[in-house]
């Protein structure tokens, strides 16, 4: 079934249907409030290039595939506008376009994916879903780096179902996200491109099947080699207990609940480890579980020093951290995590590496007043520098901060640095009972499959969990509820390939996209060079 040219007219219902149609791949494949199958998420880049190859023009591809991917992101990230509002104390009016400008930052990939295909749209169907494969992977990791919100990060709506992801152990998400993207194009496109009605384009259809098999029969081999463990009998492995305050964020920072808070988080604590007396374990507090200068609070800090001494326990724990400089007057605010030893003394800590936007600074282009409000009253953090793992005994903890856990590039360097386990503290509390905690998780599970190595990841509302090595949830605690969650995990040394490759690939996938652009069947350099030899 041949479809019409652009040239052609074709009725705008068309268009609508497969912008829905986008849409919904978004709203559908990633967690929300209804219901999710991740696969769908595949029907997002397939409309986008049925689109662009449709539109009469390059203006119209871009535009129907920006607002298509808009759409979709709206739906899904509508949780944005929650923390503006609730947090910050702005008016619907003005959180709802808050929202929607950082969503349409994210959503133009959708506009430079649709124009893409519209620009490939005479070259052979394998062709054009190799080009906006590799390119899929492109912009994701490209707009990961420069916009420093990589949420519509198609692996993370793939990662509930695991047999889906295993091979970012080898290529990583953003690459994996290309392959599958590739594999959906190639499929599709061997019926849209076929010259023979209902029948499918075989030179197209096979490869994509077998590039869907290969992946599947991958995920399938890892996880079947790699038992599901919930305590895993490794030699080297770690007891942990998450506490999660489940404290109000609106409350979290008013002086008057600092030892409402601790006494939260203690009690919390000696009733865990009272179920196991004969454990020793790591004690995990979310981000910011402290909200006090924790080395300055002679009030505090010595109780939260006597827990570690009394228990015999490492604890780890948020809380802001301060550094004086002497050519500065204000010191230096971070987002830090401490490690306290067995004796309560400060072993190591940590500063948040990368931080959030409005959350824990504001840009210098919108640093207005009225915005301020989102900081908490902490004041605007700095960059931490100090990114060596914090080690304890046997433990060498790679840290992430709430969404460092999403920036594959971050996971990598505490890895590269001798990390053997990753641990990231968090807090969702901002966004209510919304799909941003799991949509949060399951971005932050990517890291265990690609690193080969386990992460547990405490928080203050939920969701707890211990991950293994395949990027499966072996302890899951709830949310919204003040509790402790005991789990075990395994301490890895042994590299993925990814690890090995990753600063390889990209660079990589650039030539290899250049190179078939310039001299693939259809590109400008091959038909110069076929009109010559003729």
């Amino acid at each position: 079934m041949k479809l019409s040219t652009p040239e052609a007219s074709k009725p705008s219902l068309r268009s609508w249907l497969l912008c829905l149609a986008a849409a919904v791949g978004i709203w559908l494949g990633f967690p929300n409030d209804f219901f999710s199958f991740p696969p769908l998420v595949l029907v997002w880049p397939a409309a986008l290039t049925l689109l662009g190859r449709e539109a009469a023009t390059r203006a119209t591809a871009l535009r129907q595939g920006w607002l298509a991917t808009i759409a979709g992101g709206m739906a899904a990230l509508y949780w944005l506008t929650l923390p503006v509002h609730n947090v910050g104390g702005m008016p619907w009016l003005l959180a709802i376009p808050c929202a929607l400008f950082i969503v349409t930052c994210i959503g133009s990939v959708g506009g430079i994916f649709a124009v893409s295909a519209h620009a490939f749209r005479h070259r052979p169907a394998w062709v054009q879903a190799v080009l906006l494969g590799i390119l899929w992977y492109l912009l994701e990791a490209v707009y990961a780096l420069a916009l420093g919100f990589p949420w519509l990060d198609m692996a993370g709506a793939l990662s509930p179902w695991p047999v889906l992801v295993q091979a970012a152990d080898l290529v990583g998400g953003y690459a994996l996200t290309g392959l599958w993207t590739m594999a959906a194009l190639l499929c599709c496109l061997a019926f849209v491109d076929s010259t023979r009605r209902f029948c499918p384009d075989r030179t197209s259809l096979v490869p994509g099947l077998l590039l869907a098999a290969a992946l599947l029969c991958y995920g399938g081999w890892r996880l079947y080699a790699t038992p599901f463990a919930v305590n895993p009998a490794s030699l080297q492995s770690v007891d942990v207990l998450f506490v999660e305050g489940n404290v109000d964020q609106n409350q979290k920072w008013i002086p008057a609940f600092q030892r409402q808070t601790v006494d939260l988080y203690l009690g919390l604590t000696y009733q865990g480890l009272a179920e196991k007396p004969d454990v020793h374990p790591l004690i995990i507090w979310p981000e910011t579980a402290m909200p006090f200068f924790f080395e300055a609070n002679g009030l505090h800090a010595p109780r939260i020093r006597e827990l570690a001494a009394r228990s015999a326990c490492p604890v780890l724990f948020g809380a802001p951290g301060m550094e004086r400089r002497p050519d500065k007057r204000e010191p230096d605010v971070y987002n830090r995590a401490f490690l306290l030893g067995q004796n309560g003394d400060t072993v190591a800590h940590y500063d948040k590496e990368h931080l959030v936007p409005f959350g824990e600074y504001l840009p210098e282009w919108l640093n207005w007043s009225f915005l301020e409000a989102l900081l908490q009253g902490v004041g605007v953090y700095q960059t931490g520098t100090a990114i060596a793992p914090l080690r304890h005994d046997n433990l060498a903890l790679g840290m992430l901060i709430c969404y460092e856990g999403i920036f594959p590039w971050l996971a990598q360097n505490r890895v590269a640095d001798g990390a053997n386990i990753l641990v990231d503290i968090s807090n969702d509390g901002w966004f209510g009972n919304t799909p941003a905690a799991r949509q949060h998780l399951y971005l932050t599970t990517l890291r265990a499959v690609e690193q080969n190595r386990w992460i547990l990841r405490g928080t203050n509302t939920g969701i707890s969990v211990v991950v293994d090595t395949r990027g499966r949830l072996t302890v899951r605690g709830g949310q919204f509820k003040a509790q402790a969650v005991w789990g075990k995990a395994a301490l890895e040394s042994a590299p993925s390939v990814f690890h090995v490759l990753s600063p390889w690939l990209l660079p990589l996938a650039a030539v290899i996209f250049a190179a078939l652009l310039l001299f693939g069947p259809g590109g400008g350099l091959s038909r110069r060079a076929a009109a010559q030899h003729a």
